[in-house]
């Protein structure tokens, strides 16, 4: 693998990791165009429609987002499990392999949040093991931290300073997968199958847009002055299962590419969002007692 494609593939890292990385995210995900157009001070004309029969035929693109009422209830949802992984697929030596970006899984109480890393650059906090996390009261506190041996993994810390994993924590969000589905209109979503997640009956939607141009997933993948590498996109679609309880309990998104120029060179990303146990009066998280200052 080139140094090319590990300098994209840091900064994509460096950029997940310095800002808000659902925003990121939706940058790759194809949005609306009225999204982004901005409202003048001129007011639209209003011209009364003419009736006039028409034979039925299916819904226009313009319909409604199939998940809006999913959305309203993730938006009201205060206590509820989550899992979430994203992760990098790139050709090394040849060898096509996947590497962990972000795996966590946890709880969501009210405004206090309770995860566990797996791995990921989470894990380089924890000397490559497990690393918790509880945000609560507006203070984060980790159990797992090694810091190059200043800290003990068995003990909790608790710093004010939220910066260093808010871009995580929101992923915990029951509504993250409005950021994959948003852009869409109703036609764009493919009912493909249905089948049984956490005991729900769910319906699988499927949003294919390979053939879509998009211009930040390039640039994510290849470098502005050689479009060719990893300009031929594989793959690009967006799941949702959405279940017979109102709410989305999974969904993912996949990005598969290849460079023009070299077809064996591949890259990926991948994540996948899992949330459940809705209401559960017995989710309860809180903060942990005698943590210890962390070291500054």
């Amino acid at each position: 693998m080139n140094k090319k494609f590990l300098i994209v593939w840091l900064a994509a890292a460096l950029m997940l990791l310095a800002c808000d990385v659902s925003s990121l995210v939706s940058q790759f995900v194809p949005q609306q165009q009225a999204e982004e157009e901005q409202p003048t001070d001129v007011p639209p004309v209003v011209v009364q429609p003419t009736v006039q029969p028409k034979t039925p035929t299916a819904a226009a693109n313009t319909g409604p987002n199939p998940f809006a009422n999913a959305l309203s209830k993730a938006q009201g949802a205060t206590k509820y499990r989550i899992e979430f992984a994203m992760l990098f697929g790139a050709t090394k030596n040849g060898k096509y392999a996947e590497e962990s970006f972000i795996d966590f899984k946890g709880e969501v109480d009210g405004k206090n949040t309770h995860l566990t890393s797996k791995g990921g650059v989470l894990a380089l906090l924890a000397g490559g093991g497990s690393l918790e996390i509880i945000e609560a009261g507006g203070k984060t506190y980790m159990k797992g931290v090694t810091l190059f041996g200043a800290t003990d993994p068995k003990l909790w810390y608790v710093t004010d300073d939220q910066s260093t994993t808010s871009s995580f924590t929101g992923f915990a969000k029951p509504d993250e997968f409005k950021d994959l589905t948003g852009g869409a209109n109703a036609n764009d979503f493919k009912k493909v199958r249905s089948e049984a997640v956490d005991g729900s009956a769910c319906d699988v939607y499927l949003y294919d847009f390979k053939s879509l141009k998009n211009s930040a997933l390039v640039g994510l993948l290849g470098s502005a002055q050689d479009k060719e590498d990893f300009g031929a996109i594989d793959r690009a679609d967006v799941n949702v299962w959405l279940c017979n309880d109102g709410y989305v309990h999974k969904y993912t998104l996949n990005y598969e590419g290849h460079n023009t120029k070299t077809p064996a060179e591949k890259a990926a990303l991948k994540m996948t969002g899992h949330i459940w146990d809705f209401g559960n009066a017995t989710i309860v998280v809180t903060a942990p007692k005698d943590a210890k200052p962390l070291p500054k």
